[in-house]
């Protein structure tokens, strides 16, 4: 009898095993919310870190994760990009017809220029894709999506804040289609739930 349940046990596993590699069985997301329907990005036209125009509609064709924030940010920002550096890093080695674009906006065009983004995103992978534009440029596409940027004034120099580290997901069609709230990131959950991600949209 003990035989014959770790045979059915064997059998059942390996049937689990085959239906996930056929797509049938979809990772649970752990961390990230998930939108009803992707949403279209308003086509605002950013400037990228090699001084080449730059909208949300050029990243169509993969898949990528969108982070606002600033190079003098002293905690959030580093934290998250290195993170989500981690997270493609461990993507390049579990599925590396999978990774992810990587797209840092600025918020701060007064003090971050093009060359000071390009390294700044160096240090944590090179190639990610870094953009900005004025405010009022790049004001529908914060309102878009919902990042908040407050502007606050400290020894007599202004300058902007963002006060999370929200990672938002774009879908193949540059649609965005999931958030990862919050300030506080796991590399293996960004890559389980991205994973599951794209499963869900394409069985795959």
């Amino acid at each position: 009898m003990l035989r014959v349940l770790v045979i059915a046990l064997i059998v059942l596993v390996a049937a689990m095993m085959l239906l996930n590699r056929a797509g049938n069985i979809v990772p649970a997301i752990e961390v990230a919310t998930v939108l009803d329907e992707p949403r279209a990005v308003p086509p605002v036209v950013l400037t990228d870190d090699q001084g080449q125009p730059f909208t949300i509609g050029d990243l169509a064709g993969r898949y990528a994760l969108v982070f606002f924030g600033f190079t003098n940010c002293p905690d959030i920002c580093p934290i998250t990009l290195g993170v989500i550096a981690e997270a493609i890093r461990q993507l390049r080695v579990a599925a590396p017809d999978r990774v992810p674009q990587v797209l840092f906006v600025s918020v701060d065009p007064a003090r971050d220029s093009l060359t000071r983004i390009d390294t700044y995103l160096d240090a944590f992978d090179a190639e990610f894709i870094g953009a900005t534009a004025d405010e009022a440029t790049i004001e529908p596409l914060l309102s878009a999506l919902g990042v908040t940027v407050h502007t606050e004034t400290q020894g007599g120099q202004t300058y902007n804040v963002v006060h999370n580290g929200t990672i938002y997901v774009l879908d193949d069609s540059a649609r965005w289609t999931a958030i990862f709230g919050g300030s506080e990131h796991r590399a293996a959950a960004i890559v389980n739930d991205y994973l599951a991600l794209r499963a869900r949209a394409s069985g795959e």
